[in-house]
């Protein structure tokens, strides 16, 4: 079994478990437990790895699918396709790509620099 999305919002992963099995992904809605701060958590699963890509593909680009998201949810289901824009803002601002940037530049300074002198 394969964890597609996990969630501490029960009834919005069970409406989830239901449009996507309306749209052909074989899906289940596991209980993971209790998380350290004490809410339950859940998780819909997926048999098939290769169902996975669909899946996802549902989940945070097609259009259609968003729209038979129940409005009840929709502060959730938002959140949801904001966070892997968040991500790649988290990636691109980290230290470490700072440091790269940082050094990129350089090379290109000094490149130049050695370019002009050697004219």
């Amino acid at each position: 079994m394969f964890v597609l999305l996990e969630s501490s919002h029960a009834g919005f992963i069970e409406h989830l478990q239901e449009q996507l099995s309306s749209a052909g992904i074989d899906c289940h809605v596991l209980d993971m437990g209790r998380a350290a701060d004490g809410e339950l958590h859940f998780a819909i699963r997926l048999p098939l790895y290769s169902q996975m890509s669909h899946a996802r593909h549902l989940l945070y680009r097609d259009r259609l699918f968003a729209l038979r998201i129940d409005p009840a949810f929709r502060q959730e289901w938002h959140a949801l396709r904001e966070a892997p824009k968040q991500q790649v803002l988290q990636w691109v601002s980290s230290p470490l790509a700072l440091r790269i940037s940082a050094v990129a530049v350089l090379i290109l300074l000094f490149g130049s620099l050695a370019e002009m002198l050697w004219r």
